[in-house]
């Protein structure tokens, strides 16, 4: 398991039994109490497992959970190629040197209403017809079946549909088939990324008092904003997720019409020791700082510089693991000096079955300051605004 340490004044809170009783009430919660089987994907795989190479269309949380989990991978089954955005250059830049009669396509979209990814398959879409390529042949579709934009485009062309379950949003839909189709395509084990999240449930569930349960209240009533201080690039991308899981669900204001949220921060180690830890120890005092490090790393034999310098003598013999180790006990440690409330997450190694159990944590988390605050974590009604706005500017501009 997971081991975290602790270091700021625990804030008690009354919510224990009626929240976990919240959580087994969730539709998450009883999806992860089913027996993982990737049985339920087989006709997606199989259409998609042919072609050495996945473009994933999406957005959001349709995006940043399924990167996280690529991430993870060392040498993937697929190369999978990861569309969020929607900028022309980028994306003519990227779509330069793929050969499109051997790349399967994934579009994921929840509400299938998603303007971006609608745009983004129209255009590949283009390519693939001036290619002469049978787009049907290629394509999957992941969405709710509720007659949606593409849920029409499917049924229109004979699509692959794999249903998007209609109670898990986006952001932690890397539990449902967002993450697990991904997953399984890329070659991870998925069976194990359920695990790691069933049993930190169960660890969760049991306990009177729990690290999870200690970090939320203490973020709840000081409204501090988390920073996720990530000592390993893989898990760079699950900062991201973190972001959006954190910053979405929580940004709100209650039903009396009061405001609430925290901003998510994301930092690398030791990269962001050099951009932000300035800030952090001088600056004001209003964050809270996750220390993510890994207990297994590579290492590489190290042949000396020959050189005789101050800047070199303590570096002398010492690897980059041995180096990046040090570097975030000392960033840990200064700040302990400086009583800054933050905790230290000890992952043994970094493979889905542990990604499963720091997801799922960080869920609990959100969905435990959002009972405190009485704010609705499952929505995000603001965006919306934005939303209607942006195809009102489309609209005017076709009158």
């Amino acid at each position: 398991m997971l081991n975290y340490c602790l270091s700021f004044s625990k804030k008690e809170s009354s919510l224990s039994n009626d929240f976990k009783d919240f959580v087994k009430s969730l539709p998450l919660y009883n999806y992860l109490q089913a027996e993982f089987s990737p049985d339920s994907y087989k006709d997606a795989l199989n259409k998609l497992s042919k072609f050495p190479q996945i473009i994933h269309l999406g957005t959001g949380g349709s995006s940043l959970g399924p990167q996280a989990l690529y991430a993870l991978i060392d040498e993937p089954a697929k190369e999978v190629i990861f569309f969020d955005n929607i900028d022309p250059d980028t994306f003519t830049k990227r779509l330069k040197n793929i050969d499109f009669s051997k790349t399967g396509l994934l579009v994921v979209s929840k509400s299938g209403n998603t303007a971006e990814t609608l745009v983004q398959l129209a255009t590949l879409k283009k390519i693939y017809d001036k290619k002469k390529l049978n787009l049907q042949d290629h394509l999957v579709i992941i969405t709710q079946t509720d007659g949606n934009a593409l849920h029409t485009f499917a049924q229109n062309n004979a699509t692959l549909v794999v249903p998007h379950h209609t109670q898990i949003g986006g952001r932690f839909a890397v539990f449902a088939e967002v993450g697990m189709l991904l997953g399984l395509l890329a070659g991870l084990d998925m069976s194990a990324f359920t695990r790691g999240a069933q049993d930190a449930l169960k660890t969760f569930e049991v306990g009177s008092s729990c690290a999870v349960m200690d970090t939320a209240c203490f973020l709840a009533e000081t409204k501090l904003h988390p920073v996720v201080f990530s000592y390993a690039d893989k898990l760079k991308l699950y900062g991201a997720w973190f972001a959006q899981l954190w910053g979405e669900s929580l940004g709100k204001k209650n039903k009396d019409g009061a405001r609430f949220g925290s901003t998510p921060i994301q930092a690398l180690g030791a990269t962001d020791q050099h951009s932000q830890l300035q800030l952090y120890l001088d600056g004001p005092q209003d964050k809270f700082f996750t220390f993510l490090e890994t207990q297994e790393k590579a290492d590489f034999e190290v042949v000396d510089l020959g050189i005789d310098h101050p800047s070199y003598q303590p570096l002398r013999h010492h690897s980059l693991k041995q180096l990046l180790n040090a570097e975030m006990r000392a960033t840990y440690e200064t700040m302990r000096a400086h009583n800054l409330p933050l905790r230290l997450v000890t992952i043994p190694t970094i493979n889905t079955y542990y990604l499963g159990q720091l997801m799922i944590n960080a869920v609990l988390e959100t969905l435990v300051v959002s009972q405190i605050w009485e704010v609705n974590p499952f929505d995000q009604p603001a965006v919306e605004e934005g939303k209607v706005l942006a195809l009102k500017f489309l609209n005017d501009k076709n009158s």
